[in-house]
């Protein structure tokens, strides 16, 4: 059953509750803005992720408010991630390396993005969760409001000057509005290029405080401590790897995962302690612009870079950053806005991706990992520049919280 709800106007509206669209909301609240944030699903929940936090974001989270909470919610410093070949052949690279010698921190998004989506709430968000998105009102390329629909099946009209999808890959909102502009029901289906699983192990044998990134044929995976004990395994592979193995995770652990000999070790006595995870990613980089003038994108939602960098969750909260500073600097000018935000993501964005681009080419190549990491095992220097390669080489003022406005 269907029912309307009173009409909300709200300044901002954000469609999606993760790192993106959460540190979004908070930085805008703080900044006095009138927030709303959709949220598909109820917190706290399991995603898909390599779930390892990089050092950097220990100073977005002091900015949030939320740096005391994430470090007393149980996960593990992690001080080094290590790169195993094949044969087992490693390499290391500190956590401290880019950030002042401080350590990473291995937590899940259930508890992470938890965390977040309550203090966004705590913040004067209004959040709608367990909600989704159902339709797209335009008028002269300026998105005007969007309709959602609750669990209840109750329907809410959401007015806004500007909204923000934080939706992750599936760019919910920016794909609302194509469809709603194109008259067409979905968009055409895109071949997938790589696969992800992702979940929770028990009884791993891995060394405290390292994060392990295993090769194998045409993919890789990352395993990880995390909060009660447990250890994160996340991998991705070639879709012609998950047709030929077929699609039951723990078969493509056994015989393609653990064709890593190091991964076979170290998962060799372990037991999976929740459901699997999977997702087809259909491509990295950047996602196109909306011509929507008033809809940004932000996070995965914006660009999605490789896992393998430990640098997901570090861009989704820098994108955030940039949009939440170009927002308090120049609205409600719209057309201000989009220049200041798009010079902000060139600088801080675009080196990284091409660099990944070109890595993640050699990751799914063969033979080219294991003589990759022969070569870096040798050259500190080396490892050391790639490292700073997957990093922002300019560093912006991304603290907007109780800034004068």
């Amino acid at each position: 059953m269907r029912s309307q709800i009173d009409n909300r106007k709200s300044q901002i509206a954000i469609v999606g509750g993760g790192p993106a669209g959460s540190s979004a909301a908070i930085r805008l609240a703080d900044r006095g803005f009138e927030v709303t944030l959709i949220e598909r699903e109820k917190f706290p929940r399991h995603k898909l992720c390599g779930e390892f936090i990089s050092p950097e974001c220990l100073t977005h989270f002091a900015e949030l408010g939320v740096l005391d909470e994430m470090l007393a919610a149980g996960g593990e410093r992690i001080h080094e991630t290590r790169f195993f070949d094949r044969k087992g052949r490693s390499f290391a690279i500190p956590s401290g390396l880019l950030d002042h010698k401080r350590a990473a921190l291995g937590l899940s998004r259930s508890a992470m993005d938890a965390i977040l989506l309550d203090h966004a709430r705590r913040s004067g968000v209004k959040v709608f969760d367990g909600t989704r998105l159902s339709e797209a009102f335009i008028e002269d390329e300026v998105l005007k409001a969007i309709s959602v629909v609750d669990e209840n099946a109750c329907t809410e009209i959401v007015s806004a000057n500007l909204f923000i999808d934080a939706s992750g890959r599936n760019n919910a909102l920016c794909r609302l509005v194509q469809r709603s502009q194109d008259d067409s029901s979905k968009p055409a289906a895109k071949a997938s290029v790589a696969v992800g699983f992702k979940n929770h192990f028990r009884d791993v044998k891995i060394e405290p405080g390292v994060c392990e990134i295993f090769s194998f044929p045409r993919g890789y995976g990352g395993l990880s401590s995390v909060e009660n004990g447990a250890a994160n395994l996340c991998f991705l592979m070639d879709p012609k790897i998950v047709r030929k193995i077929g699609s039951d995770p723990a078969k493509l652990v056994e015989r393609a995962v653990c064709s890593n000999v190091r991964a076979a070790k170290a998962l060799e006595n372990a037991s999976a302690a929740a459901d699997w995870l999977a997702v087809s990613i259909s491509s990295f980089g950047r996602t196109p612009a909306s011509p929507i003038k008033n809809l940004f994108a932000v996070g995965d939602s914006a660009a999605f870079i490789d896992p393998f960098t430990g640098s997901g969750m570090l861009m989704a909260f820098e994108s955030s950053a940039l949009l939440s500073m170009a927002i308090a600097e120049h609205a409600p000018i719209t057309e201000r806005i989009v220049a200041e935000y798009s010079l902000l993501r060139e600088q801080a964005f675009s080196r990284r991706l091409r660099v990944c681009s070109l890595l993640r080419k050699a990751a799914f190549a063969p033979f080219i990992p294991t003589a990759t990491i022969r070569f870096l095992a040798f050259s500190k220097r080396s490892r050391n520049y790639i490292a700073s390669m997957t990093r922002s080489y300019e560093k912006h003022s991304l603290n907007t919280r109780n800034a004068p406005s």
